[in-house]
């Protein structure tokens, strides 16, 4: 678990609802470079039914996040000015600072972690 996001309470079966949302921290690894997306989940959903693993429809991030910031190159210019927009690569770093990058597509064959780190009702 990644402690830098670790929530205190977590129980969405008491106020379940359309309106809830889920904040998700996807890990990557390709040998030893590494790569971290947060995105958000949101409906009538909790635990493992908010964590996607095909990633072949298309993901959106929030494009202001720090890790998106950093991990992400976008699909296309055309949702510029939208708050979550949609990943075409993601950036993989090694310890040495040199950067691999995938199609989206692929990282689903890399991904190794998934965690809630939020949870709005």
């Amino acid at each position: 678990m990644n402690e830098n996001y670790k929530m205190d309470y977590y129980q969405p079966d008491e106020m379940r609802n359309i309106d809830q949302e889920h904040t998700l921290l996807y890990t990557f690894q390709f040998e030893t470079a590494f790569a971290e997306i947060i995105t958000t989940m949101g409906g009538n959903v909790s635990g493992g039914s908010v964590m996607t693993t095909e990633f072949d429809t298309g993901l959106t991030v929030p494009a202001d996040h720090d890790l998106t910031k950093k991990h992400v190159k976008f699909y296309n210019d055309e949702d510029k000015d939208k708050s979550y927009r949609e990943v075409g690569e993601i950036i993989f770093y090694y310890p040495n600072g040199e950067t691999i990058n995938f199609d989206l597509e692929e990282c689903s064959d890399f991904l190794i972690g998934i965690q809630i780190i939020d949870y709005k009702p």
